[in-house]
């Protein structure tokens, strides 16, 4: 009887990512583990890993480092593959730091092992440099990574980029003083050859322009000049341009984008202006890099740390009332309270790339950078409302932002006396001896409080007079770790000079940050009491510093305790030794009434004179009651910081997040916004129907989306934050069409869309809220929609099936099908679910991490489904060992964010060998 030669034989093809024939390990949750050659395992983790970003089951670095040593084993056993898979990853998969970051570990482990057989090191790396931010960013990995030297692959592997992508256009967009290395450093580095003399001209004004923004522009560099010449338009008559049938040409001629757009008009971006620049505009459209965010556990994270680290933050428990006003029977109460702020986390993360940011300053001294387009907000400047939405473009000076008072949130660290010594310490103490010492009046509370300190520690003090101030030293046992110095070192204040003194930024408690306060203040503090012409008692609470961090550091603490101050800086002239010129301080006021008060009612000053002035202060003050009124609703939870200046502030990196219900969160110590995609902004603004279509028209063209690069999920996203409905079926083609190279399949086809716990845990990166599982089911319902018989099945422990009408839109479909997310468990089962689900189909997908948990009875991935079945693996993870083997005997996996290679399913259904994509 025949074993091979029966009826349903056909020849399998074979494919790329092949692992060893039986198990040699096991999955990450505890699974038969296949392991994978270097070049599959290479290929799995490239098209899979954003750089940096943490997942499931591996943390960022050990994914880098993976992929680092991956890269080396690769280059040196095949350059010509690995040298195709880099220019394809970054071109077509459109995975641009793996591309950069495998580039440069390519070069350098071929220079270790004085290798240079096949492809050169230099069209490596111009064959990954794709835009012109990217020859800086490689040069940046490269001396993060191994210091100043570059050597010579990548300085003419960049010089070859930049005479293929350095234009006006891109210098206008790209160049900023925002990055550490500018295009001047470029330039610099690499020493390109112009292309052109325009391109000669243009590298010499790159030069010029890092010494002097005001360099005069070279005749050649048309787009340049007509930028300058728009800058110098008075502001009043801009607006007038959009008046004009040529206004997108005038733009286009000066290389503006329409964040340029949003900079130069200096005010809100109306509907005609979005009408006119919505056909030039890019295919998709926050705060600048720095930009410290409040946490929960009372420390502040700069913006970007919070979206690459995916934090919470402290937002509004309630949406502010910004209703427009009605008069009239049956309007209702109005609320006029502000709510509570409590820990959120946010539903996205976005990184929205290098935008043109605006510098609005504040009467309290702070700065913040925001985008045009970033939402604040604003006291109401007319009527009986409180508050209303706005945007950076629409702030004028004057305008008032709240600010939050007593956030209530503090960490668990330190104590009061601690926070005291520390203080103290910072303002006249010395740490940068061996033994630290402290100096002050022997008579007051301070010196008082050190020698206390110093006994309670186990360590004894010494005295040295000069003249009414005394050296308090804190010497302990030869040999032995001083304990004073200890506490400091625990701190992080030990050995820091004057002008980068500051606190760790930790989980201090509320104990701790008001003693902290109050030893600043009692050695470098001052407490001013005035009276005006009229006899109005005033005064003040100043501290000051050399440490800009320090003063920011005392000024949010304040803040966060109920105390509204401002930060002032002032230039002084030092005159000691070799140190001469002027030097600024920064100083931190307090002078409102109702905040000294508060201010006395926490701190706990020792030394006596400025402890008399500020308890007298607090009772000639106390009578003063804080602004409030029904009408306006204020509420004593909010200070409100009034805008002095607003200037452009050039182009920056920028992020923001998006948090409910209140859309609100704290940046900078200032109630601000969420962000907003481009759409939203249309509609915002009224976009007419007419130029709505047109818009629509663009999003769906395929044309377009191939162009856009955009992974597909991205128009997901874009759906779920598009706030009106007439944009849905145009991101449902554009979905469609980013998804081109997924087959139509014939017969009865099983998708398998894993939903458990390591796919809807973390995002893919962190620029956004899609997670793994949000990827995979974008994969898996483009499958049904496209197959004759599909059956769709979320599974995780369990499973569910997830129908498809025939015509249904994909969009909603994914929408509807991430709703039961969650019914079935969060182990990730595929032996089980196969066991479930497969009913003689002819096909099997399966799009997951891949990292399974042991079968049922000794069987594996592979025994479940027939041998004549092909099973097809979609890998989202990329993790070092595969869930079956994979290869050959129709048993194939592919990966990757892009549709990419899908292209292998129709070659291996016809029995043919499937290759690399590249």
């Amino acid at each position: 009887m025949a074993k091979f030669n029966i009826f349903r034989a056909r020849p399998a093809g074979t494919s790329p990512v092949a692992t060893a024939p039986v198990p040699t390990s096991v999955t990450c949750e505890g699974g038969d583990g296949y392991a994978r050659d270097t070049k599959s395992e290479l290929f799995l983790l490239a098209v899979s890993n954003m750089g940096g970003e943490d997942t499931f089951y591996e943390s960022g670095t050990q994914r880098d480092n993976r992929f680092a040593q991956l890269v080396h084993k690769a280059a040196l056993s095949d350059p010509e593959w690995t040298a195709r898979l880099l220019q394809w990853l970054r071109n077509e998969a459109n995975m641009r730091t793996a591309s950069l970051v495998g580039a440069a570990e390519f070069v350098l482990a071929r220079l270790v092992a004085e290798s240079d057989a096949g492809v050169t090191n230099r069209a490596v790396v111009a064959s990954v440099l794709q835009r012109a931010d990217e020859p800086g960013e490689l040069l940046a990995y490269w001396t993060g990574q191994n210091g100043r030297r570059v050597p010579k692959p990548i300085k003419r592997g960049i010089a070859d980029a930049v005479q293929r992508l350095y234009n006006e256009r891109a210098v206008l967009k790209w160049d900023s003083d925002a990055r550490g290395f500018r295009m001047a450093d470029v330039l610099n580095l690499a020493h390109p050859s112009p292309a052109a003399p325009w391109q000669g001209a243009l590298f010499q004004h790159v030069l010029d322009r890092r010494r002097s923004a005001d360099a005069d522009v070279p005749a050649d560099l048309r787009v340049i000049a007509a930028r300058r010449e728009l800058m110098a338009w008075p502001v009043e008559q801009r607006r007038a341009l959009f008046e004009r049938p040529d206004a997108v040409d005038v733009l286009r001629r000066a290389g503006m984008t329409w964040e340029s757009v949003a900079g130069w008009l200096q005010g809100p971006l109306t509907r005609e202006v979005w009408e006119a620049l919505a056909p030039s505009m890019g295919y998709m459209a926050c705060l600048a890099e720095g930009t410290p965010v409040w946490l929960a556990d009372g420390t502040t994270a700069p913006i970007e740390e919070v979206v690459g680290r995916r934090l919470p933050v402290l937002s509004y428990d309630k949406a502010w009332d910004t209703r427009p006003v009605k008069y009239g029977a049956n309007q209702g109460p109005r609320d006029h309270s502000v709510g509570n702020l409590v820990p959120t986390m946010p539903s996205a993360w976005l990184d929205t790339g290098i935008r043109q940011v605006m510098t609005i300053r504040f009467a309290s001294g702070r700065t913040v950078d925001a985008t045009a387009d970033h939402r604040w907000i604003r006291q109401r400047r007319t009527g009986r409302q409180a508050w209303e939405w706005t945007t950076s473009d629409e702030l004028r000076p004057g305008d008032r932002i709240p600010a939050p008072l007593t956030a209530g949130y503090f960490g668990d660290e330190g104590d009061a006396w601690d926070g005291y010594f520390v203080g103290a310490m910072l303002g006249d103490g010395g740490m940068t001896a061996l033994t630290p010492e402290f100096h002050g009046d022997p008579d007051d509370g301070a010196v008082a409080f050190m020698r206390e300190y110093a006994a309670k520690h186990g360590c004894r003090t010494s005295e040295t007079a000069n003249g009414r101030i005394i050296r308090l030293r804190f010497p302990f046992k030869q040999w032995k770790r001083n304990p004073v110095t200890e506490v400091l070192r625990a701190y992080d204040v030990w050995g820091k000079r004057c002008e980068v003194k500051a606190l760790p930024n930790r989980p201090f408690s509320r104990e701790f940050w008001i003693g902290a306060l109050s030893g600043l203040i009692d050695t470098d503090g001052y407490v001013r009491e005035r009276i005006n012409a009229k006899g109005t008692v005033h005064g003040s609470v100043e501290y000051a510093t050399v440490s800009r961090r320090l003063a920011e550091q005392v000024s949010d603490a304040l803040l966060r305790l109920g105390v509204t101050n401002i930060v002032r800086e002032r230039a002084i002239q030092v005159s000691s030794g070799r140190i001469q010129g002027r030097y600024p301080i920064h100083i931190v006021e307090v002078n409102r009434a109702t905040a000294l008060v508060r201010l006395a009612e926490l701190l706990d000053l020792r030394i006596s004179y400025k402890s008399a002035k500020l308890a007298r202060l607090a009772e000639l003050l106390a009578h003063v009651q804080p602004a409030f009124s029904e009408m306006h609703g204020y509420d004593e939870a909010i200070a409100l910081d009034r805008i002095v200046s607003i200037e452009d502030g050039g182009e920056r990196p920028t992020y923001c997040v998006t948090v409910e219900p209140s859309n609100v969160f704290v940046a900078a110590g200032l109630v601000t916004g969420n962000c907003l995609r481009n759409l939203r902004n249309f509609d915002e603004a009224g976009m007419s129907d007419e130029a709505a279509a047109a818009v629509a028209a663009r999003l769906a063209d395929p044309g377009q989306v191939a162009r856009s690069r955009q992974f597909p999920f991205r128009f997901l996203s874009a759906y779920e934050a598009a706030p009106s409905l007439r944009w849905g079926h145009a991101l449902d083609q554009a979905l469609q069409a980013s998804l081109s190279n997924l087959p139509a399949l014939p017969g009865r086809s099983l998708i398998l869309v894993d939903t458990s716990a390591s796919m809807t845990t973390g995002a893919i990166s962190a620029r956004s809220k899609v997670t793994p599982a949000k990827a995979a089911a974008v994969f898996g319902v483009a499958l049904g929609a496209k197959g004759e018989q599909v059956d769709v099945v979320g599974f995780a422990d369990g499973t569910f099936r997830h129908d498809i009408a025939r015509g249904a839109s994909v969009i909603r479909e994914v929408d509807r099908f991430l709703k039961r997310i969650g019914e079935v468990g969060h182990g990730t089962d595929i032996v089980g679910s196969l066991k479930r689900t497969y009913r003689r189909h002819d096909r099997v997908f399966i799009i997951s991490d891949m990292q399974t948990m042991s079968g049922y009875y000794g069987q594996g991935v592979s025994d479940v489904v027939p041998a004549h079945v092909p099973v097809y693996g979609f890998n989202l993870g990329g993790y070092r060992n595969a869930a079956y083997a994979t290869g050959k005997a129709n048993r194939h996996e592919f990966g990757g964010l892009t549709d990419a290679t899908f292209r292998a399913v129709p070659l291996l259904e016809a029995g043919r060998d499937a290759t690399w994509p590249f």
